[in-house]
């Protein structure tokens, strides 16, 4: 007799959870695989293709019409820009298509996912911190390895593009082990681990990202304001003292701003200041809406040939290094998005982070050097954990706000309660009881 196959039921508990948890952590190690890129001309992820089955998935467990206000306001804002742009002959249909379809579509996805797990964030934050630990075990043979291969020093990167890319993605695990180790005596290891993986590293990002970290933890207690800058000054010191690359790419800066010429500047250097140049000279033609969303490798073909100190770059094909990401969100959404879109990052940043020395405090100042090492150094709108941790900062302001409005009222009806027991225990004073 013919037997038929079961039917999968979807609803039930254990094949529910089995997909939910399938999504979940393909998500969080997805956000590690920035080095799984193919280019069938345009660049594809790996983490593309896993947003793509998950989503389809993801829709069995949530609404997928259900879109915050915010996000529907923010995608119909770059369509705009994108729209003005292509109306001002500063942009092309191509670029706007490229980054609004990115980003929206990775936006969603993550509002998605976070209705998947009711808005869990700390379990997707932990887990985030977790995997990022063991990104650094894992880079650490890999650059032992690569280093006795070679026969000399290479910076550490792991199973990342490049050094940055490394300390970018590990920077606020970091923060939040040395938030723990300082505060509980917890996760040393971890934290032991993570530092030594990026002092390796060798990446002058990296080395501000801790030193930025080692100021906010000093931030989180008001007795220890006075030792911010000794400790912050102390940590670059030492890291210009020892690290010669930390060391080159200071000099190299401070030299091409001051005298406004990059010949023989390092690549790093060259990559900043010339996409800082692309900006200024966009921001003298539209300084408040921008070229227009994706406008900034168009305005670097446009600008590029008028820096001093291009030439050597050109003859060595280097002269449109980074002009893709403006090397630097600030610098891009500037030129992009002009004032406005600029302003508007930073005031999302000021409006959802969250202070003091909470939990609560810890995960949004840990999620804070993400954000300022990507105003410095990483223009790329949807990079994989970008919007992981967008959502994640918004969720725990939101949860911070509620427990803060939940004590409040618990104080005033403990206070209104005590002062009904007094106005009872009086009257019954006056009442000879």
């Amino acid at each position: 007799m013919e037997q038929i196959a079961p039917r999968v039921d979807l609803s039930g508990t254990t094949n529910s959870a089995s997909l939910r948890n399938y999504i979940f952590w393909s998500t969080l190690i997805g956000l590690f695989g920035g080095l799984f890129v193919i280019r069938v001309p345009f660049q594809l992820r790996l983490f593309d293709g896993v947003m793509v089955m998950n989503l389809v998935l993801m829709s069995l467990f949530v609404d997928l019409a259900r879109i915050p206000k915010w996000v529907l306001f923010l995608i119909l804002y770059l369509a705009v820009s994108g729209g003005i742009g292509i109306g001002h002959g500063t942009d092309t249909l191509t670029q706007v298509a490229k980054e609004f379809l990115g980003i929206s579509v990775s936006l969603l996805y993550f509002c998605y996912f976070f209705q998947m797990i009711e808005d869990d964030y700390e379990r997707a934050f932990l887990a985030y911190a977790k995997i990022a630990f063991w990104f650094a075990v894992i880079a650490l043979p890999l650059w032992m390895g690569r280093c006795l291969y070679l026969g000399h020093y290479e910076r550490l990167q792991g199973l990342s593009s490049e050094p940055g890319w490394f300390c970018e993605l590990v920077l606020p695990a970091t923060y939040w082990y040395a938030h723990q180790f300082f505060r509980f005596r917890k996760y040393g290891t971890q934290l032991a681990v993570l530092l030594v993986a990026i002092t390796l590293s060798s990446s002058s990002l990296g080395y501000l990202g801790v030193a930025f970290g080692a100021m906010l933890l000093l931030t989180e207690r008001k007795r220890h304001f006075i030792g911010i800058p000794f400790v912050a000054g102390g940590l670059l010191v030492l890291a210009y003292t020892t690290s010669s690359d930390f060391r080159r790419r200071a000099d190299d800066t401070l030299l091409a701003a001051t005298t406004q010429d990059l010949t023989g500047a390092n690549l790093s250097t060259y990559a900043s200041l010339s996409n800082l140049f692309i900006t200024k000279q966009v921001f003298q033609e539209s300084p408040i809406i921008g070229n227009g969303l994706g406008s900034h490798p168009i305005s670097h073909a446009r600008f590029i040939s008028d820096l001093p100190g291009v030439e050597g770059f050109a003859e060595m094909g280097a002269a449109d290094l980074n002009a893709t990401e403006g090397a630097s969100l600030a610098l891009r959404s500037l030129s992009e998005l002009g004032l406005i879109g600029f302003l508007g990052i930073l005031l999302f940043i000021a409006y959802f982070r969250v202070g003091g020395g909470g939990p609560h405090g810890a995960i949004s100042n840990a999620i804070l050097i993400n954000f300022v090492f990507k105003l410095e150094r990483n223009g790329n709108y949807f990079v994989a954990e970008q919007f992981f941790f967008v959502l994640i900062y918004v969720l725990n302001y939101r949860c911070h706000k509620l427990e803060m409005t939940r004590n409040r009222t618990t104080s005033l009806t403990q206070k209104a309660s005590h002062t009904v027991f007094h106005a009872s225990s009086n009257q019954g004073i006056l009442d000879g009881h």
